[in-house]
């Protein structure tokens, strides 16, 4: 009989059992979460620093617009007109001067360009480019990088050049009436990290 009692009697102790673990199970869960929640507990800080970029400007100018128109040239006359190139950007530039005239006329006539001197009426500046063939005629290299002739303007600054365009005096009678139209180029790259 007793043995009947035992094995009545064990289905309860087994569910017993599975009661004590899982509450052990329960109870170490709770302690474990409980630990992990004190453990996340800190003192924290941040900060912030910001900034602002923006890249610069090459911005070459050059006035007047129409720089010459001149009528009626016979040999041995010249035209003396003041150019001032600006640079209205933020960087430093450098720049170079290219012409272009067209048909004949452009090819003989001549450009000569000074520094201001006293004045370009009296055209007494430093000569910066020797009587040259209009068509054609360079100061400096658009090349980039930094080229025999190329001029220098820093931001913001100015400089004021006096162009002299002449019609030789040994121009021959297949040039009376001729024209040309005549364009003047100023190509301006940065200095800065540009050698």
């Amino acid at each position: 009989m007793s043995a009947l009692m035992d094995v009545a009697r064990a289905p309860g102790r087994v569910s017993r059992q599975r009661r004590w673990g899982f509450a052990a199970l329960i109870g170490l869960s709770a302690v474990s979460l409980g630990a992990g929640a004190m453990s996340l507990a800190a003192f924290t800080d941040s900060s912030v620093s910001t900034g602002t970029f923006s890249s610069g400007t090459v911005d070459i100018t050059s006035s007047p617009v129409v720089a010459f128109t001149v009528v009626d040239m016979v040999p041995g006359d010249t035209s003396t007109q003041l150019l001032t190139i600006a640079n209205a950007g933020t960087a430093e530039l450098r720049y170079a001067m290219s012409v272009l005239g067209t048909n004949p006329l452009g090819d003989t006539l001549t450009l000569t360009v000074k520094t201001l001197g006293t004045g370009c009426v009296a055209f007494d500046g430093t000569t910066i480019l020797p009587a040259s063939a209009l068509d054609g005629a360079l100061i400096g290299s658009a090349a980039q990088g930094d080229q025999p002739g190329d001029r220098t303007l820093a931001a913001g600054t100015a400089e004021d050049l006096c162009f002299q365009v002449g019609l030789p005096l040994a121009t021959g009678n297949a040039l009376q009436g001729a024209s040309s139209d005549v364009t003047f180029t100023f190509d301006a790259e940065q200095t800065a990290n540009n050698p």
